[in-house]
């Protein structure tokens, strides 16, 4: 499976036009382009186990003393969980804004579908790379493995919540007296009684950290 379900796309025009230092302001943008999902990890957001930031990709501690990019740049901005962006920091092993990546080492944009050949998502929701490059950013920038408990934990209360929802639609348009809708409605409580489970031992495991 792909990291993330939707490959995330910047949209040309911002609504926001912000004033040096002031690139937060592009988040509600960056967070719908995103899908509301991290760029990087593809974990939701919908979920308060962390903080979710704007990236600069390119990182601003490279190019600012150049001048070479905006710092508001909409283009090298990330949706990002803050445990990818503080992993990430100013790694850049080029160093060179030019140049994403270097003898196996360094970052694809997470908004170019060439991410997806460097990086998979197990069936288990765990994350796992294909090559050397992709290995290097999960251990190295992002450290997917030592984060690999939270990643599955974060991947399949999304997919009960993914599921709960879309039997809760089914629902609403059935009949409540038939028996199709008696034994989904028991699915969906399953599936709800487990999902309350999983986000309980989410919620412990980010208290406990």
């Amino acid at each position: 499976m792909k990291v993330r379900e939707k490959l995330p796309k910047r949209r040309e025009n911002p609504t926001k036009v912000p004033k040096k230092g002031k690139w937060s302001q592009h988040k509600p943008d960056l967070r719908e382009d995103f899908h509301c999902h991290c760029g990087y990890c593809g974990s939701y957001d919908g979920y308060r186990h962390t903080w979710y930031e704007v990236d600069h990709f390119i990182p601003k501690s490279l190019f600012e003393p150049l001048g070479q990019i905006s710092t508001e740049e909409y283009s090298n901005l990330v949706y990002s969980c803050k445990f990818c962006n503080n992993n990430k920091l100013s790694k850049w092993p080029s160093g060179d804004v030019n140049i994403p990546n270097y003898k196996n080492e360094g970052f694809i944009d997470p908004c170019n579908s060439d991410y997806d050949n460097h990086l998979y998502r197990m069936n288990n929701g765990s994350i796992m790379w294909k090559t050397e490059l992709g290995k290097w950013m999960w251990n190295t920038a992002f450290k997917f493995d030592e984060r690999n408990y939270a990643i599955k934990l974060l991947w399949e209360v999304n997919q009960l919540r993914k599921l709960i929802f879309a039997y809760s639609e089914q629902l609403s348009k059935m009949d409540e007296q038939s028996n199709d809708y008696r034994a989904l409605e028991e699915k969906a409580k399953d599936l709800s009684f487990k999902y309350v489970l999983i986000h309980k031992d989410l919620m412990d495991y980010y208290n406990s950290l």
